[in-house]
This record gives C-alpha cells, sequence and structure tokens, in this order.
C-alpha cells in the first residue's frame, strides 16, 4: 500500500510541471504583435533652436525610445534634426539647411519636413516649435501632412506625450503599406490635322464662287469673235456710200 502511494502522490505531482508549454501559455491567444516593427519616429526643432528646445526635444526623444517607438540611430543625424551645433563636418550640412529653413508656421513647410523624414527614414516627425508654450505636433512623412491637434509639452505628462505620438505614428506608419493609386496615363500626343490649303485657299473660293459669271464671259467673248471672223471671209458688197463734192448739186 505505501508503494502505490507513492505512486500516486508522485504522479500528482509531476502532472502540471511536463504539460506546460512556455511558449503557449505566456502569450496563449495573442498572436496580434508578433513580428510587428515598432514606428520609427525622428524629433525636429523648427524655429529658433534655443537650449530649451533642444533640451525638451532630447527628452521627448528619450521617451519615445523608452516606449518601445524606434528613432534614427545616428547620433549626429539626431543632433542635427535638433539643431545642435555641428563639431566638425559630419556630412549634414544639407539637413542642417533645410532644418533652418523650418518657419514658425509649420504647415508653410510640408516639402521640407518630407525631406527631412525621408533623410531620417522615419514614419512620422515628431516636430517641437514655440507658439507662447512648446507645442508639439506629428507629421506623415508618406502623407506630408500634419495630423489634427497638438499638445502643450508644459501641460502633458510622459503618458499623455507618448499616447499622442504614439497614436499617430502608427498610422503614419500602415500608410506605406496601403496601396499607392497608380500615376495618371500621360496624355496621348496631339497630332496636328494637315490644313487644306490647297482646297480652301482664297483664290480657289473666290473662282466657285464667281465661276458662272465667266463661263458667260468666256461664250460672249468666243461669239463676238465668231461674227467678226465671218463677215471678212463673206462677198457681199457693203451698202453704197454716199460721198458728198462740195459746188455740186
Amino acid at each position: 500500500m505505501r508503494c502505490l502511494w507513492l505512486i500516486v502522490l508522485l504522479t500528482a505531482w509531476s502532472s502540471p510541471v511536463l504539460g506546460q508549454d512556455p511558449d503557449t501559455d505566456a502569450g496563449a491567444g495573442d498572436d496580434s504583435g508578433a513580428g510587428a516593427v515598432a514606428p520609427k519616429v525622428a524629433v525636429v526643432v523648427a524655429g529658433d533652436p534655443d537650449e530649451t528646445l533642444r533640451e525638451t526635444a532630447g527628452f521627448i526623444e528619450n521617451e519615445t525610445m523608452m516606449a518601445g517607438l524606434r528613432t534614427p540611430t545616428d547620433p549626429a543625424l539626431r543632433d542635427a534634426m535638433r539643431g545642435e551645433p555641428a563639431a566638425d563636418d559630419d556630412g549634414l550640412q544639407g539637413l542642417r539647411s533645410i532644418r533652418r529653413g523650418l518657419g514658425f508656421d509649420p504647415r508653410k513647410d510640408l516639402d521640407s519636413y518630407k525631406r527631412i523624414g525621408i533623410i531620417a527614414g522615419a514614419d512620422a516627425l515628431i516636430v517641437v516649435h514655440r507658439e507662447g508654450a512648446i507645442i508639439l505636433e506629428v507629421f506623415d512623412v508618406s502623407a506630408a501632412q500634419f495630423y489634427e491637434g497638438t499638445l502643450k509639452f508644459d501641460d502633458s505628462s510622459t503618458v499623455d506625450r507618448v499616447k499622442f505620438i504614439k497614436s499617430r505614428a502608427e498610422q503614419a506608419q500602415l500608410r506605406w503599406a496601403e496601396p499607392q493609386p497608380p500615376p495618371p496615363a500621360a496624355p496621348a500626343p496631339v497630332v496636328n490635322k494637315p490644313e487644306k490649303a490647297a482646297d480652301e485657299s482664297r483664290a480657289k473660293r473666290r473662282i466657285k464662287k464667281a465661276w458662272p459669271y465667266l463661263l458667260a464671259g468666256a461664250l460672249l467673248a468666243g461669239g463676238v469673235t465668231y461674227l467678226i471672223i465671218d463677215r471678212r471671209n463673206t462677198d457681199q458688197a457693203g451698202p453704197p456710200l454716199l460721198r458728198f463734192t462740195p459746188g455740186e448739186e
């Protein structure tokens, strides 16, 4: 009996351990995030990059990285987008020039923001600028448009900022995967129709209108010519002529 009781206890103790699958139990039934790549964002400072704006941009960049979003791996590229002075020739003078050209109204520089986003390889740009307070906006690189809504940095928490940025960055990432409409077909070349210069010339149009008169004139001239020739060939004497001699009665 003791041996039988010991076997039952060992079987009951070992069964749960042998039946556990660590690869499936940890996230059973949830495959939504499997293989997904986080959107890539980059922070750019618009306007005069004073120390406060640069520090704020760096702080937001760290928040997005901690939230699992991807950022450019080149630190020199991130510095150039924040407006940090270049320590040496880092090959990013073109990017710095574009960033310096950004005005205080982001919506007037959509092409410049798109170029910056393409250089950074980002799905979305987090634009930091000042309108009295420090304002955050998100730019969709693929659509070359800003999302609606802004966020004041001083009136928001980390949770607010991450939610604001992440939701828009994920939407921007999805836009790259959407099928793009085919480019419009090129218009057919315009072929000039040959001009009807020979048939519709002014001289021929006049002839078409005046040909009855020309025919009548030709017939009349032919008749007169015939009468003159016929009279010269006749032997009949003409009518007698009276000659007047002065002094005769």
